[in-house]
């Protein structure tokens, strides 16, 4: 077997090839947002069931922007607010 040669350009994270698991319910959590921050993008998943309350169980994953392979899917989402769209609501 050849040896693979590391290629750091080529080490990104998809987030929507992951799952996070609840650990209340054991159930798979979804996706339910995303925020733009100036170094990392952040995502929310919660359990899309009545057993649990989104304030105990939501999971939070941030990725830094320079791994980030999963934003452009991200901002064509409905949860995804625009920063135009956050400025003008405060």
């Amino acid at each position: 077997m050849d040896e693979v040669e590391d290629r750091p350009d080529l080490h990104v994270i998809d987030i929507f090839m992951m799952s996070v698991k609840c650990g209340n319910c054991g159930t798979y959590q979804t996706v339910v947002g995303f925020k733009k921050h100036p170094d990392k993008n952040v995502y929310t998943y919660e359990c899309a069931n009545d057993i649990c309350d989104p304030n105990m169980t939501r999971t939070i994953v941030e990725v830094p922007k320079q791994f980030d392979n999963s934003t452009k899917r991200a901002e064509e989402l409905p949860y995804y607010r625009g920063e135009d769209e956050e400025e003008s609501n405060l």
